[in-house]
């Protein structure tokens, strides 16, 4: 059984207290997370076609974005008054990852087409270059693409920051799975798990097939969106969950990455995150994904108020699916 970070309990607490007002309030998913997923998605287009890590959103919903209302920023129920009784971002003990989990992420990227080893600056380990077509256009990128046994770690640890979800490990087993599940679904409808280095993504968002340029995992032309691979955070989101367990204030954090559009403090977190996390069972950036999506799944289940089917279904509402 996992144990759950000293400020998710409390924020878990403090969810309880406000879930019998609304389920409708500051502890629903806001507005910076990506537009829900396609649900009835097929297992093939997840893994061999472009899927929405999303290049880039409409501007009109940067403005929300830039500024999350003020129980999202510094709330003080979120930490306990002398702070993380460890790192929030401490590698767990005893991590077990289920086969059908990793099974389920073991589709190939689609762009790892015609691929040979190369290096890349500031990425410490090797990395692929391809060349892929895809939607009848052809690119080049180079990738840092976890493995699926990877990913499943980092979505197995990041479920202890949903602990709804968490309690069912060991009491509902295949609830639990599902639930874990549903995060990789969500990823790989986000990213196909494909961390671009640097290059061209084809993707179709809808208005025909384009070739978005990457660098450092975010798109190099975002004005908006400017999410980070490869499950899509947003740096209001990072800020946020940067804020919540005691590692930076908000402002702090948005100073240091830029409130909108592609900068280099944005890419070079998306990067070091993904130098930090590729041997770690620990990616910070999908533990502020969930603790994103537990603020939903706690007022929609508090504690004792959901079965296991109810819990996995606030997941998958949390995560868009």
């Amino acid at each position: 059984m996992m144990r759950l970070p000293s400020f998710l309990l409390a924020f878990t607490a403090a969810c309880a207290g406000a879930a019998g007002t609304s389920s409708s309030d500051a502890s629903s998913v806001p507005d910076d997370q990506p537009p829900p997923v396609r649900a009835d998605a097929s297992p093939a287009e997840i893994g061999d076609g472009p899927r929405g890590a999303i290049a880039d959103r409409s501007a009109t919903t940067e403005d929300r974005r830039r500024d999350p209302p003020d129980s999202l920023r510094t709330d003080a129920a979120l930490r306990p008054a002398d702070g993380p009784s460890q790192p929030p971002d401490a590698t767990p003990s005893g991590l077990t990852v289920p086969p059908a989990l990793v099974q389920s992420l073991s589709a190939k990227p689609y762009v790892e087409q015609n691929c040979q080893p190369t290096t890349y600056p500031g990425w410490p380990y090797q990395a692929q270059i391809c060349t892929y077509s895809s939607g009848g256009l052809t690119a080049t990128v180079t990738v840092a693409d976890p493995s699926p046994d990877r990913a499943a770690r980092w979505i197995v640890d990041s479920a202890s920051l949903i602990p709804a979800l968490a309690k069912l490990d060991g009491k509902s087993p295949t609830e639990y799975e599902q639930g874990l599940v549903a995060i990789g679904r969500a990823m790989l409808l986000q990213s196909s798990r494909i961390f671009p280095l640097a290059g061209g993504i084809i993707e179709n968002q809808g208005a025909g097939y384009i070739n978005y340029s990457f660098r450092s995992g975010v798109t190099t032309t975002c004005s908006s969106g400017c999410y980070c691979r490869i499950n899509s955070l947003h740096r209001t989101e990072w800020c946020q969950y940067q804020s919540a367990s005691g590692g930076r204030t908000y402002d702090g954090c948005i100073a240091t990455v830029g409130s909108s559009g592609f900068t280099a403090g944005w890419a070079n977190e998306c990067l070091q995150n993904h130098v930090q996390s590729w041997t770690s069972d620990v990616n910070p950036h999908f533990r502020a994904k969930a603790f994103i999506a537990n603020k939903q799944v706690a007022s929609a289940c508090p504690p004792g108020a959901c079965s296991p089917a109810q819990v996995v279904a606030a997941v998958r509402s949390a995560y868009g699916l």
